[in-house]
């Protein structure tokens, strides 16, 4: 088993890899959406405090672990201050319009700070994400700054990404729709670009995310997912990248439309420990 330290490590590593990954398509249209949903489904429940408590897989709270989520009276600015002893702490800022569309985030720790801006078209799809990043390590400073504009066809549906870095660097994405309208791969145009293959269900929801590995040599699914009958997430797998063929699986519950557990298992599906959720 993981000792307390490594789990929360581990956990807060997997979000910072969640967040950096090229999937585009599932990270800065799918990912937005679901930030959206959720502030709605706060704000419908009149919610404006979340405490996540973090335990261990023996059920003992983990040590130096703390985190607040605090949510302004007219819902357009929700504030997460994350503390633990293996990271440090981190403050999530999340700002929405009148409409609840997310607009800008901005994520602040000892050593890193960045910010996202969120532009919308007059159809209230994503048409210009820039982000910007500086980070400092003893005395070395980097800083990034990224601009994502998409382009949709007449159904609102995203054929086209491109990607400035640094106002110098570019990169074309290109998005294939499948006979339901559903996004079903996504590459860009480049020599050993990333292919990405988005696989759905019936009803439309994404089930996997799969690309070619080169160091494995073969496909492999980066993200599984699976879904109960109200359409909630409970269950996702996420894969290490490179040879390993490591996993985690996290199982999600809910109660009233909130979700109150995140379970992790490692791939021999032991428990790594658990979150919880309390709503005030």
């Amino acid at each position: 088993m993981m000792s307390k330290k490594l789990f929360i490590a581990a956990i807060l590593l997997i979000t910072i890899q969640c967040s950096a990954i090229a999937q585009y398509y599932y990270k800065d249209i799918l990912g937005t959406k679901q930030v959206i949903a959720e502030r709605k489904t706060l704000q419908d429940q009149r919610k404006r405090n979340v405490i996540v408590k973090s335990f261990e897989a023996d059920g003992s709270a983990s040590e130096g672990f703390f985190c607040e989520k605090k949510i302004s009276k007219d819902y357009r600015k929700i504030e997460t201050y994350t503390k633990s002893l293996s990271t440090g702490r981190d403050i999530v800022t999340s700002y929405f319009d009148k409409k609840g569309l997310l607009i800008k985030t901005t994520d602040s720790s000892e050593t890193n700070f960045s910010s996202i801006t969120y532009l919308y078209d007059n159809k209230n799809n994503i048409s210009t994400i820039t982000s910007a990043s500086r980070s400092n390590d003893y005395d070395y400073v980097n800083s990034l700054v990224e601009t994502r504009q998409y382009t949709y066809n007449d159904k609102s549906l995203p054929v086209k990404m491109m990607l400035t870095r640094n106002n110098k660097d570019s990169l074309e994405v290109d998005f294939t729709l499948d006979e339901k309208n559903n996004v079903s791969e996504e590459q860009e145009v480049a020599v050993y670009g990333k292919h990405y293959y988005y696989y759905y269900d019936d009803s439309s929801r994404i089930t996997d995310i799969v690309r070619y590995n080169l160091v494995r040599q073969k496909a492999v699914p980066d993200f599984l997912f699976e879904y109960n009958q109200d359409g909630q997430l409970t269950q996702m797998t996420a894969t290490q990248d490179g040879v390993s063929d490591n996993y985690f699986l996290w199982k999600y519950s809910y109660e009233n439309n909130l979700r109150i557990e995140d379970r992790c298992f490692a791939k021999g599906k032991e428990l790594q420990g658990y979150f919880q959720y309390e709503y005030q």
